[in-house]
């Protein structure tokens, strides 16, 4: 097991509201909780499909001792919106869209925004702004609590 001071990577794009619970989570750690821990990914400075690949190379490199928790929003049939799935495989970011198949992180936390449809990015589109709200408060706190509450 890792033991450096972890990375959280939190992917997503802060203009699509339904995949901006990663932006969304990285801000609420490092603004509103003062989380002593690198955060990747906030609102402004995004970690999304056009740069993904090299942020996780830069990761690595950088923090080559540190687990990465990868926070990422996600489509699912499993359950309703608003749940929180942990996985210990890290997480497969953009699979709704492109069908990629390399996890990222050592830990994943996905945030369930809705089901899947024939347009996914039409759902992550409508999605409501205070789901988004609600489901990153409760990732943030999680995150927080695991990494610094005795």
């Amino acid at each position: 097991m890792k033991n450096g001071t972890p990375v959280v990577l939190c992917i997503g794009s802060d203009k699509i509201p339904g995949d901006s619970i990663g932006p969304t989570v990285g801000d609420i750690l490092k603004c509103r909780l003062n989380a002593k821990c690198f955060v990747y990914g906030c609102t402004g400075k995004s970690v999304n499909g056009k740069n993904l690949d090299s942020f996780v190379k830069t990761v690595r490199h950088a923090h080559p001792d540190s687990p990465i928790i990868a926070v990422d929003a996600c489509l699912s049939n499993a359950h309703e919106s608003g749940h929180v799935e942990i996985t210990a495989a890290g997480v497969n970011p953009k699979r709704a869209l492109t069908k990629r198949i390399n996890p990222v992180g050592d830990v994943g936390i996905l945030g369930i925004i809705d089901r899947p449809s024939d347009d996914p990015l039409s759902t992550l589109m409508t999605v409501p702004w205070d789901n988004v709200e609600k489901i990153s408060n409760k990732i943030a706190i999680v995150i927080y609590k695991t990494l610094f509450c005795d």
